[in-house]
């Protein structure tokens, strides 16, 4: 798996997986790290945690 690391210049440097469906992100000397690959993937992930939220209250 690759790993992202933070430079000297505060700037993250190489991939990391998408927390949804691992795909490789290159992070492009981004002050903050991307963790989705797509802005859908992010809803998804909203809306499994939302589910599980409602699920556990009912």
């Amino acid at each position: 798996m690759a790993q992202a690391r933070l430079g000297a210049d505060g700037r993250y440097r190489g991939d990391l997986p998408c927390r949804w469906c691992d795909t490789l992100i290159d992070q492009d000397g981004r002050r903050t790290p991307r963790l989705y690959c797509r802005m859908s993937h992010r809803w998804k992930s909203y809306g499994s945690w939302v589910a599980a939220l409602v699920g556990g209250l009912f």
